[in-house]
């Protein structure tokens, strides 16, 4: 049997060095594909344990951050089971039609995380507390929630303008929370994220002291990084692990920027920043009442009202003392005067939770949670009853048949 002898001079054609590169390329993008393709199933079908979420929210080229419209998703995380739903109109809110009801007092709620409340039941919301104890009360009225994770004053006017004055609401009420002044700045809320990028618009001061207005950062590939946003468990989980990594090097006085909203005196760049908040409050203001529906301010109670061991507990979480220089009352003066620079009507939660928390004797951590500060269901419930009180104290609800006109709060 003759067996094939093989020429040994003969050699494989060789392969340039650019077709290399290119085959490389095209396998480790096959390679990524058939991972991320297995880390997408094993997300869906894998046990998460403790933790379980999936897409709600998304970029929004007009204010920066959004609800995903039409979504239901469980979202628990140990100490916490939510369940969150949004309507047709992106907002974690029961289903709500354009036209008001004939009769019906509209209230809509401006707000961030604390308002949109994801860690709680859809029916343990507060805006849903606040609507069921005024129709318990005998008034006809609607309380639509509009609050998003992450937003300040200037994403709230944004808001209203873009989508809640097609509600035509009665009452706007924006609540005011801590981190709404570092929200509303340009410089530190990037300085705040670090290496993180977070979308939003701002307005800055202009040489003549006015605002001028920065629109949101355009995003690259913006069409399928939507899609993956709405879609991809994988995406979400990895930009979950992206954000816990929380890295930012700018400190104020050896301590998380943050906290420089705090201070006394204040830096250049948080002085810029209350000044902006001060004058997009007025425009806000200015900006409903021209649509005929009443405002007002609401400013939750914070962290150094409600836990008699504020210090010791922060002082823990940073890892370091405060500086003499942080002042939390002070922060508290500042809004009171841009309220009433402004001629808003305004109120604190403050001496209502304060008073709340001692006749029930409540411990840390009080209206939240163990491993998250935003409110828990109870915190929901106290907080849609002290919203009910200040709202009759000032008179901004319609006088019910046949009792006389309210009578508004002096402050």
């Amino acid at each position: 049997m003759t067996q094939l002898q093989l020429d040994p001079t003969t050699q494989a054609p060789s392969i340039s060095l650019p077709k290399k590169i290119v085959f490389s390329l095209i396998l480790w993008v096959f390679l990524m594909f058939c991972l991320a393709g297995i880390g997408e199933i094993f997300l869906r079908v894998a046990p998460m344990g403790k933790f379980q979420s999936s897409p709600f929210r998304e970029y929004d080229p007009n204010i920066g951050i959004a609800l995903i419209p039409d979504k239901t998703v469980h979202h628990n995380k140990g100490c916490f089971q939510g369940l969150v739903e949004t309507n047709s109109f992106g907002m974690r809110d029961r289903a709500r039609t354009l036209d008001k009801p004939a009769g019906v007092f509209r209230i809509a709620m401006l707000g961030d995380s604390v308002v949109e409340g994801v860690h709680v039941q859809p029916d343990e919301v507060m805006n849903i507390q606040l609507e069921k104890i005024l129709r318990e009360k005998g008034y006809n009225a609607e309380v639509l929630n509009f609050g998003v994770e992450g937003i300040g004053t200037t994403q709230e006017l944004l808001m209203y303008k873009e989508k809640v004055r097609q509600f035509h609401p009665d009452l706007v009420l924006l609540t005011f929370t801590s981190n709404d002044v570092m929200n509303n700045s340009s410089i530190i809320q990037p300085q705040v994220y670090g290496i993180q990028t977070w979308y939003a618009p701002y307005y800055n001061l202009g040489p003549d002291g006015g605002l001028e207005f920065q629109p949101v950062q355009k995003r690259w590939f913006n069409g399928p990084r939507t899609w993956l946003e709405r879609h991809s468990l994988l995406l979400y989980y990895l930009e979950r692990i992206w954000f816990s990594i929380d890295y930012s090097p700018t400190k104020w006085d050896g301590i998380p920027v943050f906290y420089g909203s705090y201070g006394d005196p204040l830096s250049p760049d948080w002085t810029k920043a209350w000044q902006v908040t001060d004058k997009v409050m007025g425009l806000t203001k200015n900006t409903v009442e021209a649509d005929g529906a009443k405002f007002m301010a609401l400013t939750w109670a914070d962290f150094w009202e409600v836990d008699p061991d504020w210090r010791t507990r922060l002082e823990a979480q940073i890892k370091t003392k405060l500086p003499p220089e942080f002042n939390p009352p002070k922060a508290h003066e500042r809004l009171e005067d841009i309220y009433r620079r402004n001629g808003v009507e305004y109120d604190f939660l403050t001496t209502y939770m304060q008073n709340y928390r001692d006749q029930h004797h409540l411990q840390w951590p009080h209206f939240s949670f163990t491993c998250n500060p935003h409110y828990s269901a109870l915190g929901h419930a106290v907080v849609a009853q002290g919203i009910f009180e200040k709202l009759q104290q000032h008179g901004m609800l319609p006088p019910l048949a046949g009792s006389a006109a309210p009578v508004a709060a002096v402050h």
